[in-house]
């Protein structure tokens, strides 16, 4: 009969100890988080700076090719013997670049998330207003 006595508060104790991986585990689980959350900030700030950097280069391309043409407008005016960059009239002239041109700019992660914040701002807004 003795195979059938339950077991001691020790030996269940000691058990369930063996089960859990135990304070180290968790301290380098814990480090390896914060290795990564640093390393994804990291990786976050430097796809901010490309994203601001492809925006401005892409701005400068548009407003120097507006008048002749580029790759998202055409290049009608490259046809039709439109001069680029003569007088320093022509450059005060230069095409406002319109928000739909910017094609590799609007493609990108992080200008699709501030669309969608804007959108929700908005909804929120006129939801408010209309209450």
């Amino acid at each position: 009969m003795t195979e059938n006595k339950p077991p001691t508060e020790a030996h269940a104790s000691a058990a369930s100890n063996a089960d859990q991986p135990g304070r180290p585990y968790y301290e380098q689980l814990r480090t390896t988080l914060r290795g990564t959350l640093d390393k994804k900030r990291k990786l976050d700030d430097q796809l901010a700076a490309l994203e601001d950097q492809i925006f401005k280069l892409e701005g400068a391309y548009l407003e120097e090719t507006s008048n002749s043409g580029n790759i998202v407008r055409g290049f009608d005016g490259w046809v039709k013997g439109v001069s680029v960059g003569g007088r320093a009239a022509d450059d005060r002239r230069r095409g406002r670049v319109r928000d739909e041109d910017r094609v590799f700019s609007h493609s990108s992660v992080g200008w699709m998330k501030v669309r969608i914040s804007r959108f929700i701002k908005s909804c929120s807004l006129r939801s408010t207003v209309i209450s």
